[in-house]
């Protein structure tokens, strides 16, 4: 069984330029190191640093059909390589988009987002066979304008890195002059202003009032595709002029983009990890690897958050800054995390995850026989 995993974005291994990207490549290593009859071929945008993917075919050469202009030489050549494999393949796997051909191949729309627009229009526009959502709430959001009977729900799971980590200041000095007499409170996402950045700061300069030991770490722009990275830049640029307009640049801390195989040892030295983002989040990996290395999440509770991972132990709801300031003034060692760590490694297991996949494309292939 071949199948073509349909992409918008290039994958990178140490530059995080989405979730998507993270959850993809473990799933595809494990299901084709267990199952010699099922091969996956990627198609994505023109890229680089593909190390982690040497056992996994990549064609990498496609123009980004998302930039501004596009030459219609470029989207010829791009459809002629997406026909030339398209043809080879048994299933068209669409993760968040409309693939851009006309075929008659079954197709597997992977809904990953609600919040912009292409991503939703890949519902309506997608010709899908089935359809795989992350949770509940997605399935609820969109069960009233579908055939639901071809709708799944199969989670992210865990990565393995996040399990059993140990602190490493070593790793963590690669980033910031890190000193483990500070409190630091993380918030790791990308410069997308709608995940609240501005109110990450708003309790950091509350919680100062009570401990001024307490430092908050923002990553500047990772990697990304060309058409954002102008965008991101101007917006971390405006949060440091917010943060120099309260006065915080010493309790403030910027830092390049952390590399993924470093981001469980950058979890492990937070407080508390931030979650602020107020958009109908459908998953939220940030939680769920924040909990996994023992590191407590203060969230708003949108979307599929609670689903998640429950509120309770050690993922927290809040309204204002000063319950959020409450909460984190409470401290990490008095928060139940493990019990929170036993259960997102019982349900998001990436065997049990990998199953469900292998066997919706044996169900996709059976019926397309049929």
């Amino acid at each position: 069984m071949r199948i073509l995993i349909y992409l918008y974005y290039p994958v990178y291994e140490d530059h995080l330029a989405g979730g998507v990207q993270v959850w993809i490549k473990d799933l595809i290593k494990y299901i084709e190191n267990k199952y010699n009859d099922i091969k996956f071929q990627i198609i994505c945008p023109d890229g680089d640093r593909f190390d982690f993917a040497k056992d996994i075919q990549i064609e990498h050469s496609l123009v980004d059909m998302e930039r501004d202009f596009v030459s219609p030489k470029d989207i010829y050549e791009n459809f002629q390589k997406i026909k030339k494999l398209e043809e080879q393949t048994d299933i068209i796997w669409m993760i968040d988009r409309n693939f851009p051909i006309q075929s008659n191949k079954p197709k597997l729309l992977s809904l990953n987002t609600l919040c912009y627009e292409r991503e939703l229009m890949s519902i309506f526009q997608s010709g899908w066979t089935k359809m795989v959502c992350l949770t509940d709430f997605v399935k609820n959001q969109i069960k009233d304008y579908i055939d639901s009977s071809n709708l799944y729900k199969i989670p992210c799971y865990v990565d393995p890195i996040f399990l059993n980590v140990d602190v490493n200041e070593e790793i963590i000095k690669k980033y910031f002059d890190y000193d483990k007499n500070k409190k630091y409170i993380l918030f790791p996402h990308r410069p997308d202003l709608d995940k609240g950045h501005f109110e990450a700061i708003d309790i950091l300069e509350e919680l100062i009032k009570s401990d001024d030991s307490y430092r908050l770490l923002i990553p500047n722009p990772p990697l990304a595709k060309e058409i954002n990275v102008e965008r991101e830049q101007h917006n971390i640029d405006v949060v440091k002029e917010y943060v120099n307009k309260k006065k915080l640049n010493n309790y403030v801390i910027f830092h390049k983009w952390v590399d993924y195989s470093d981001i469980p040892y950058y979890y492990k030295i937070g407080e508390f990890t931030l979650f602020l983002s107020k958009l109908p989040e459908t998953f939220g990996i940030t939680l769920l690897n924040s909990v996994s290395v023992g590191t407590p999440v203060l969230s708003y509770g949108v979307g599929a958050l609670n689903e998640v991972v429950p509120v309770g132990k050690s993922h927290f709801n809040f309204k204002t800054k000063e319950e959020a300031t409450k909460i984190i003034l409470s401290g990490k060692s008095n928060i139940d995390v493990e019990s929170d760590i036993r259960y997102v490694k019982e349900k998001y297991n990436l065997n049990k995850i990998a199953e469900q996949y292998v066997e919706l494309f044996r169900t996709i292939k059976e019926n397309k026989n049929e």
